[in-house]
């Protein structure tokens, strides 16, 4: 009886060693927050591997502007319109039980009057500049080498958009710079 005892304890603290080890399957939660061109609002997307409370908060320089708490969601797209707010930056900070996950957005109160876009294409060595405005305007967009030399210079006239495909296949160090009349630049280096 004495041995049968002694063989339950045994079982029992082993039984308690192993539950308390067991490793259980690591969930994870992704968050994305976009702001669309010339828009006010700015949506929040959430997708998380089981359902469960989110705390969305939206804050600027650290003081509390805004929150809400959604229970038992698994995944959720959320426009927040930031009109009336004053231009600047605000952090979006989405909190569930995976931890806090911060995103910060620059805000422009009103309207853009003017995108200026240059993206790296799939085909290598080519980049699509796109303008897109409100009103006529003249830009200039202009490509240097590695050592600030200018390889290439163009005035254009813009109304409502454009959109044009620069081929730098055998250029390996280059500057893209893009103006307009009010001396807006968008620049990208390589």
């Amino acid at each position: 009886m004495k041995a049968f005892s002694l063989l339950l304890v045994g079982v029992l603290i082993s039984t308690l060693a192993f539950a308390n080890g067991t490793d259980e399957p690591n969930e994870t939660s992704s968050v994305a927050v976009t702001n669309s061109l010339g828009s006010s609002l700015v949506k929040v997307y959430y997708k998380a591997d089981q359902a469960g409370n989110v705390k969305i908060s939206i804050l600027k320089n650290g003081k509390l502007l805004f929150t809400e708490t959604l229970t038992k969601v698994a995944g959720f797209v959320r426009p927040y319109n930031f009109s009336g707010l004053q231009a600047g930056e605000y952090t979006v900070q989405i909190e569930d039980k995976q931890g806090k996950k911060t995103e910060k957005v620059d805000y422009l109160a009103g309207r853009i009057e003017k995108y200026i876009s240059i993206v790296k294409l799939a085909e290598e060595g080519k980049y699509l500049l796109s303008v897109n405005s409100r009103s006529r305007d003249k830009i200039n967009v202009s490509v240097y080498n590695d050592k600030n030399e200018i390889l290439h210079s163009q005035d254009k006239t813009v109304s409502n958009a454009f959109a044009e495909v620069l081929n730098l296949k055998d250029i390996n160090r280059f500057t893209i710079e893009v103006s307009d009349s009010q001396g807006v630049i968008k620049t990208l280096k390589n």
